[in-house]
């Protein structure tokens, strides 16, 4: 099938091992055209372009969210852009909190190789260690290390036995993974966390004292944080083939879920760092994307079939956890209306 000069490949399976997981929908592979670029006349969008612009500025689901930047892309880069308001472009570095995630586990499973994770070091990247912290303070002051936010002035992360095995969603894993890897790396200066992140992962985000905290505290902009969603799709990582592997229920009421923000209907996996959405499709939960939403509302996703990603880029600090969700809802319809070529209400 074609779709605007673009075509479509067949997805691939995800979640086999879980038993319950089938193959997901078709997703468009869209290939780079000379499609107008953001920011020109309405008269030189595409009608899929100009549904996704519609959808982003008048859609209930987007409309609450203030300015935000909306991009999709492939393997090859960004395919279309709208910044929505003024102020957000693909170049704002703003904190991404929980999008942090997906880039600390993907630089520790390069580091690492898949193959060569314990058991162990799995548990803390899908959230079923056990290691919780007490605290939601950010670790930013100037020449704090990894280990000193592990700690009782900061992040204060404990072991708890009795959530071992079960998800709840929360830091404190990877702090203590770090902890154990790189506890002396600061934010900022020589042998900094970004400098350990960047060189495994060929990216150029920049340093910030709140780095040391690797489950929420990095700094990006759409544009940087598209380098490492790219590099995924073209299977330059050891967690590109890994994005379906070690997942659990992160689900609330899913088994051995004991704290999850998932608040969408129906069910959701925590793999390596990362959400993995789907849809029940004729009774089988079926695999869409990928996603890793921050609480300030900063959304990178992948689709099922890895041949395309998209990002909602925004931060609204005092909206709480629910602006993730938020973005994911936005995100999603400005997709829907630029593959249909029809405005989503």
């Amino acid at each position: 099938m074609t779709q605007h000069g673009r075509t479509t490949f067949s997805p691939m399976c995800g979640l086999l091992a879980l038993g319950l997981i089938g193959c997901g929908s078709a997703e468009d592979a869209f290939e780079p055209t000379a499609d107008a670029p953001p920011g020109t006349s309405r008269a030189a969008l595409t009608a899929y372009e100009q549904a996704a612009l519609d959808t982003a500025n008048n859609s209930a689901s987007c409309t609450p969210l203030g300015n935000f930047y909306w991009e999709i892309g492939n393997a090859a880069g960004s395919l279309y852009g709208i910044p929505r308001g003024s102020g957000v472009s693909a170049t704002t570095v703003m904190p991404i909190a929980s999008a942090s995630k997906w880039l600390y586990a993907g630089a520790y499973v390069q580091s690492k190789g898949y193959a060569n994770l314990t058991a162990d070091e799995k548990k803390r990247l899908n959230f079923t260690s056990g290691y919780i912290d007490e605290s939601t303070t950010l670790c930013g002051v100037a020449g704090t290390t990894v280990s000193d936010c592990y700690g009782p002035t900061y992040k204060d992360v404990s072991y708890r036995s009795i959530q071992n095995g079960r998800f709840f969603y929360n830091g404190g894993h990877m702090q203590k993974l770090a902890l154990d890897d790189i506890g002396a790396r600061k934010g900022t200066g020589v042998a900094s966390v970004m400098d350990w992140l960047n060189a495994r992962l060929g990216t150029t985000l920049p340093e910030s004292d709140s780095d040391v905290a690797p489950g929420g505290g990095f700094s990006g902009s759409a544009a940087l944080y598209r380098v490492f969603l790219m590099k995924l799709l073209n299977n330059q990582y050891e967690l590109s083939s890994k994005l379906t592997v070690d997942s659990v229920p992160a689900w609330e009421g899913g088994t051995n879920v004991s704290y999850t923000p998932w608040t969408a209907a129906g069910q959701a996996y925590y793999g390596l760092g990362h959400w993995i959405e789907g849809e029940t499709v004729s009774g089988v939960w079926t695999v869409t994307g990928h996603s890793s939403a921050g609480a300030f509302g900063f959304y990178p996703w992948v689709n099922a079939a890895r041949n395309r990603y998209m990002l909602l880029a925004r931060s609204r600090q005092l909206g709480g956890d629910a602006e993730g969700e938020k973005s994911r809802v936005c995100a999603q319809a400005i997709r829907k209306a630029y593959e249909l070529g029809v405005a989503q209400p």
